[in-house]
């Protein structure tokens, strides 16, 4: 049952790209397919069941303010507004990947859950922030990413005790890469996030 449960529910009309496996280790599967839009970059989609209740995965998720010590690629980052109490926040964060310019950007966090008494979902989605050069100047060497969208998305398995995550990021870093090194290095990064939330929320 539970490999059921772990298969991508992805109703495609017949003009929509299809998802296609690019990675699977460890019970993550990475998907990958072209935007509708033709652009060369293409999308991502982690999925994998942790052993953890939603709510803890949910805290690990959110703990924006450790994203330096927890999340790969992260050296430094920063919240710079919340609003509503923690449902909307906008984040700055400065990346440290191999081979290429530090990146960095800021981007926009919406909790968009449905979650009552352990039931239905918890979910955060994002969009890049690309107004506040002002008032958070790009640093020296540095090439500010413009396209950053992506969401999590937490559903409970197992009356609760597991959680069912989706991971889902598009993102281009910008500059002179060629957009197949941007793909192979994204199909890279997303299992590695994927399998930092997982460490964090069920290490002892």
């Amino acid at each position: 049952m539970t490999k059921l449960l772990l298969l991508p529910m992805v109703f495609l009309s017949a003009n929509e790209p299809r998802w296609e496996l690019a990675a699977s280790s460890d019970g993550v599967k990475v998907y990958g397919r072209q935007r509708e839009d033709g652009g060369a970059v293409r999308e991502m989609k982690a999925i994998g069941l942790i052993d953890a209740p939603p709510a803890d995965v949910w805290k690990a998720v959110r703990d924006y303010d450790n994203y330096p010590k927890t999340m790969p690629y992260v050296e430094d980052g920063k919240v710079l507004s919340r609003e509503g109490g923690d449902r909307i926040t906008v984040l700055y964060s400065l990346l440290n990947t191999p081979m290429v310019d530090r990146r960095d950007y800021i981007i926009r966090l919406i909790d968009e859950s449905n979650w009552q008494e352990g039931k239905g979902f918890m979910k955060v989605t994002w969009t890049v922030v690309n107004d506040m050069d002002d008032k958070v100047p790009v640093p020296k060497d540095v090439v500010r990413v413009r396209v950053n969208e992506g969401y999590w998305l937490l559903e409970p398995r197992e009356e609760g005790k597991k959680t069912f995550a989706t991971y889902y990021v598009f993102t281009d870093p910008g500059g002179s890469i060629p957009n197949f090194i941007i793909n192979k290095a994204n199909t890279l990064a997303v299992p590695r996030v994927f399998e930092a939330i997982k460490k964090t929320v069920t290490k002892k």
